[in-house]
């Protein structure tokens, strides 16, 4: 098949990524594979199409494709745009921001029905948050497909220097991340030792926040957008990783952090029941409680075997995601079209 690759923008985010292993993978099978994005501004996922040779296009999309993959909630209206011209997969990877931005987009809702299959990485999406939409539609068009990364060696035992402990966090700089918990609470962590690291493209940050960082050198560092490489060296080295997001739904970074056994701290959010499970594999608080989120880290902290502990329990648990069997359902959602 002709398949056209729709993202909605060329950051570096686990939905860019996911979509960019998917094109390598798509291509090994024999198919032709062309990358495009609704904001064709250069970023580095548009670099490694075109490093990997992938034609890539910018705006409008024309037709002559059998097949267009749309990226993200965001790629609605290109969906609608092509798909009386071609095979549409609309592959939502937002909870209830994602919700949030259709309600704001009504005329998107009509996606749900034109296009050929919608895929959402867990049932919660499907059953829950987007149930409204959806339940009186033809239900064998709407797949679970769980995200998958390749194999991911544990790390070697790091040694910190002078006692240091560090604690990372992985994602774009922005109200939805909130990593201004993170930030307030670490300047409630009484821990001269304690570093805080975030990676991630920038947009936003409240006023305190970016004086705590300013002030503070020793303890916070924001690093910029990296590619997925240095994020996994950065995981790596981290004793404890955090997400502390208002929503999420099966973020990359996680199971990446998880297959490296690295202890998380994570907001409690109702896409990870089941999966993610306070003081089995991780450690939850609920979103914005900063004075929790503050404990959490001070116990991981102070506690080694607890460290260990989760960390292999989550690895356990994301070892269950491998990218040949993300690869083999999208394969058979393929073979069905």
């Amino acid at each position: 098949m002709k398949i056209l690759l729709v993202n909605y923008e060329y950051t570096v985010t686990g939905s860019t990524l996911l979509l960019l292993s998917l094109a390598e993978h798509l291509r090994g099978c024999g198919h032709e594979v062309t990358a495009c994005a609704v904001n064709a501004d250069h970023g580095p996922i548009k670099l490694r199409y075109q490093e990997s040779g992938f034609p890539v296009l910018d705006p409008p999309f024309a037709a002559g494709f059998d097949l267009a993959i749309c990226n993200t909630v965001m790629t609605a209206p290109v969906l609608l745009t092509l798909s009386g011209t071609m095979k549409t997969l609309w592959w939502i990877h937002e909870g209830s921001v994602g919700l949030e931005y259709l309600l704001r987009n009504p005329a998107h809702l009509d996606a749900f029905a034109q296009a050929s299959v919608v895929i959402f990485p867990v049932a919660h999406l499907r059953d829950t948050i987007y149930r409204s939409f959806i339940y009186t539609l033809e239900q064998s068009r709407f797949a679970i497909i769980p995200s998958g990364i390749p194999p991911v060696a544990p790390p070697p035992a790091r040694a910190p220097t002078d006692g240091e402990f560090r604690v990372v966090s992985i994602g774009s700089v922005y109200p939805r991340k909130r990593h201004e918990d993170l930030i307030r609470a670490m300047m409630l962590y009484e821990n001269p030792s304690a570093r805080c690291i975030i990676a991630g493209k920038f947009y936003s940050l409240p006023d305190d926040c970016i004086t705590s960082i300013s002030q503070n050198p020793q303890t916070f560092e924001l690093l910029g957008e990296v590619d997925n490489d240095a994020a996994l060296q950065l995981l790596g080295t981290s004793d404890v990783f955090c997400l502390p997001s208002d929503s999420e739904v099966m973020p990359m970074t996680i199971l990446e952090a998880a297959m490296l056994e690295r202890p998380m701290v994570l907001s409690d959010l109702s896409v990870y029941e089941g999966l993610w499970r306070h003081g089995r594999n991780c450690l939850l608080y609920p979103v914005g409680a900063i004075g929790m989120l503050a404990q959490s880290i001070a116990m991981l902290g102070s506690n080694p075997g607890l460290r260990n502990r989760l960390g292999t329990a989550a690895r356990r648990t994301a070892s269950q995601y491998t990218q040949a069997a993300f690869f083999a359902r999208f394969d058979a959602v393929l073979d069905g079209l």
